[in-house]
């Protein structure tokens, strides 16, 4: 009886001490899961405060930066649920960062955020560094997590050995657990920044899909394209070549003041006419290209009792003018010769002599449109 008490007695004791180590297993694994959510936490602030702690790092010459604290990571809406301030053993998370690497500047676009969140604490067990332990909270919290063991506490090892960091804890005590993004980038180092803080390392492939509402672009090389449409200025320091045709609007008139001189532009009433803009006696105004006068026709007089000339069609608003030049003539005893002309455009030229009487001639009668 005393055999199967004392053997009922031990079967207890097993069972209790795998209870205890079951939900010491769980423990540990669920703090482990809490470091990650912080870890994670942390990768999402740093990048979006990158250009915060960009500036603070030029602005201030030192490579440390400021870091958040667990209450902020939940207040700024990092972390969805408040986090004690530390591990259920004791002692408190400590977060550290710093801008690497060394002699980094915000102009070369090589500057990252390097971030280390650990344990203030060892984990202990029954008063003793635990780091059979803190191996399982390590793997808990994934690949970002490493913790302190013998033979040399003074390193804390990475998951599979992946990497290594120097235990910040005084003393190097096994059993410190620690989570870090690397001394070599900030983890969105492949990514294009959307503050604007890191310059583009290399060029640039958007695979045939397009970019919209880009305010300005400049370019010290070549812009190729198969269209290219703006609703404002382009403005180019050296030629610019069409293959077929270029187009302008309408929004000139002759007479009509401009700003820039040698600009051009279609009239405003849809001709077709083109206009530049000149320097009129000293003052810029929308000019025709070709000048005040605007030669459209030529007639043929081949008689002084009446030659009808058409009026040109004048764009923009142009006056039709006619002007007469003779070619041979008849003198009588006035020794005078008129070409005169009725009519505002169209017109009925003659040939007179002094007297206003019509004699034989030949002239041409040219007309234009003034502007």
């Amino acid at each position: 009886m005393a055999i199967v008490l004392l053997a009922a007695a031990i079967m207890t004791v097993v069972g209790i001490k795998q209870d205890v180590a079951k939900q010491r297993a769980g423990l540990l694994a669920a703090e482990g899961q809490s470091e990650a959510r912080i870890n994670d936490a942390l990768s999402k602030w740093s990048t979006d405060n990158y250009s915060t702690l960009l500036a603070q790092y030029t602005s201030s010459g030192s490579a440390t930066l400021t870091a958040p604290s667990i209450d902020d990571l939940h207040t700024q809406g990092y972390l969805k649920t408040a986090f004690r301030d530390g591990p259920f053993w004791g002692g408190t998370y400590q977060i550290d960062m710093t801008m690497v690497p060394a002699g980094c500047t915000a102009d070369a676009g090589n500057c990252h955020v390097s971030y280390r969140m650990y344990t203030s604490q060892p984990v202990t067990h029954y008063g003793q560094p635990d780091s059979n332990a803190a191996s399982q909270i390590a793997q808990a919290g994934g690949s970002d997590f490493g913790y302190s063991k013998l033979p040399n506490p003074a390193n804390i090892v990475g998951l599979l050995g992946k990497w290594t960091a120097v235990n910040p804890v005084g003393g190097s005590p096994v059993g410190v657990v620690l989570a870090t993004n690397g001394d070599g980038g900030d983890g969105d180092a492949i990514y294009i920044r959307r503050d604007g803080s890191l310059t583009w390392t290399g060029d640039q492939n958007v695979n045939h899909v397009s970019l919209h509402n880009v305010h300005n672009l400049d370019a010290e090389g070549t812009i190729s394209a198969a269209n290219v449409g703006a609703t404002g200025a382009i403005a180019a320091s050296g030629a610019v070549a069409a293959g077929t045709t270029v187009s302008t609007g309408a929004t000139g008139w002759p007479r009509i003041a401009c700003s820039t001189a040698n600009a051009m532009t279609g009239a405003t009433d849809n001709s077709g006419f083109m206009l530049s803009c000149q320097n009129v006696s000293g003052v810029l105004q929308w000019m025709p290209v070709g000048g005040e006068k605007q030669w459209y026709g030529y007639t043929k007089i081949l008689s002084g009792g009446g030659t009808f000339v058409p009026a040109p069609v004048c764009p923009a608003g142009g006056t039709p003018e006619i002007t007469v030049t003779g070619q041979s003539l008849y003198v009588d005893p006035t020794a005078a010769i008129n070409y005169p002309f009725s009519g505002t455009g169209p017109w009925v030229v003659y040939i007179t002599d002094g007297s206003g009487n019509v004699i034989p001639g030949t002239a041409v009668a040219s007309t234009y449109c003034a502007y």
